[in-house]
């Protein structure tokens, strides 16, 4: 129970006066005395929890400086994994590029042969065109002289 500064002389005085009986009056005033004394709280009281409060504040500043330093690391960790998995996707992603370079080469050197192909597959038809036009003239430079002849 804490000390409480009650005059309990003049409350049972106070009570006395007012028409109770001096038994009934210092029962009162010790039946109050004890509840209030239960309830209120002393400076020493006070400082009781202060101390606890301050030891409890120390608890959670120190958890939370441990969980920080925690998650600190894990995300140390995982920039360290993203790093190197980044890193990795990078170098395949080159390799891959360099593949389908050497690829397109490779379809543009073939396109290139199969052009200089068609180009001379070219060349020879137009040749036998123009063979089979010199032909066809010939031809028809003699049918004319021979029709004119017969019609001359």
């Amino acid at each position: 129970m804490s000390l409480l500064a009650f005059d309990t002389h003049r409350a049972v005085k106070a009570l006395c006066e007012a028409g109770a009986t001096e038994p009934l009056a210092e029962a009162v005033v010790e039946t109050v005395g004890d509840a209030i004394g239960g309830n209120v709280a002393t400076k020493t009281d006070i400082a009781d929890a202060k101390t606890d409060l301050e030891a409890s504040i120390a608890e959670v500043k120190t958890g939370l400086a441990e969980s920080k330093a925690t998650l600190k690391a894990d995300i140390d960790r995982v920039e360290t994994r993203l790093t190197a998995d980044i890193s990795r996707v990078e170098t395949t992603l080159r390799a891959e590029i360099a593949e389908v370079r050497a690829e397109v080469a490779n379809v543009r050197a073939e396109l290139k042969v199969d052009i200089g192909r068609v180009e001379a597959s070219i060349g020879g038809l137009e040749a036998r065109l123009y063979r089979q036009l010199w032909l066809m003239a010939a031809g028809i430079v003699g049918l004319t002289v021979a029709l004119v002849k017969l019609l001359g």
